[in-house]
């Protein structure tokens, strides 16, 4: 019973170890932490727009073809 205990405490420390390691370096500025540009707001709005509009609308279409 406490071997267990003890395993699994030093089974958490290694993974924690492991999960914060600095494998990676990523850059702390605005905008990095996305996979698409924020400079261009415009173009950025239009593809948002575009992008949940068609997510929200395909049910309806969908619907309207069945129909």
């Amino acid at each position: 019973m406490i071997t267990n205990v003890v395993a699994r405490s030093a089974m958490r420390a290694s993974t924690r170890q492991i999960a914060r390691s600095d494998l990676y370096h990523f850059s702390n500025a605005n905008g990095q932490n996305v996979p698409f540009n924020t400079k261009n707001k415009a173009g950025l709005a239009l593809k948002m727009s575009l992008y949940l509009g068609l997510g929200f609308g395909v049910p309806f279409i969908g619907a309207w073809w069945q129909l």
